[in-house]
């Protein structure tokens, strides 16, 4: 068998291995209350960063965290580390979210949106996806990838 035909073989054992791995969307609209969590750790997470509160940080985001952008990928570590080093801690951010969307896969969600920030070097705009994972009773964010949306002429 080639390899692409092992591989394939591998990611459907996989799926029925992992939970949620396998199953279609759930519909957001019966899962209000779990948006509405992610929605304030979100405004929490993002306040965190802001300010540089690291240890917030540390609490909403799983040890397991990732984040991707135009730089490459960083770990939580390299993060945290980056926001505990940081001189400017800003409250002056304004940040607001366009088109988020909500997708869940069991435990898993899946969040899109349209991010518009604005700060003392002025306005910016980013495509962001996380991927929030509840463990019991709290949802942390795994992964946040981003990037810079062009402008149009």
């Amino acid at each position: 068998m080639s390899t692409m035909k092992w591989a394939l073989v591998f990611v459907l054992l996989l799926s029925f291995q992992i939970p949620g791995m396998g199953q279609t969307a759930q519909p957001s609209s019966g899962r209000a209350d779990d948006e509405q969590a992610i929605r304030n750790l979100h405004e929490a997470w993002l306040k965190a960063y802001d300010t540089g509160d690291a240890e917030a940080l540390d609490r909403i985001e799983d040890d397991d965290f990732t984040v991707a952008g135009e730089f490459g990928e960083r770990t939580k570590q390299q993060q945290l580390n980056s926001v505990r080093h940081r001189t400017e801690k800003s409250e002056a951010v304004k940040r607001k979210a366009d088109s988020q969307r909500f997708r869940f896969y069991g435990d898993v969600a899946l969040v899109t949106e349209i991010d518009h920030t604005s700060t003392a070097e002025g306005p910016d705009e980013f495509q962001s996806t996380e991927v929030w994972v509840r463990t019991g009773s709290t949802w942390k964010v795994v992964h946040l990838h981003f990037s810079h949306l062009t402008k149009q002429p």
